[in-house]
């Protein structure tokens, strides 16, 4: 299975709008981080919900992963040797 980094992308884009907020309110008014900010938050929170609601989905799901395991009984418990 290959990682996909999408949790990983989505807290960095968190961590890249609070650094817009944070040098807006530093600055001490309306500047164009503000604008920024407020453009992308929707996209960028819209993204990490996504990236984090998928990601427990498919771990509750029972095709493939930890799920499989639940519904098959020949295939071993995880960490048991053959």
């Amino acid at each position: 299975m290959t990682k996909t980094f999408k949790r990983e992308v989505a807290v960095t884009l968190f961590g890249f709008l609070m650094l817009l907020c944070i040098f807006d309110l530093l600055t001490g008014g309306e500047t164009t981080a503000y604008q920024w900010a407020e453009l992308l938050a929707l996209p960028i929170f819209g993204f990490g919900v996504a990236a984090f609601g998928l990601d427990a989905a498919a771990k509750q799901l029972p095709i493939g992963g930890q799920g499989m395991r639940d519904t098959d009984p020949n295939i071993p418990p995880k960490g048991y040797a053959e």
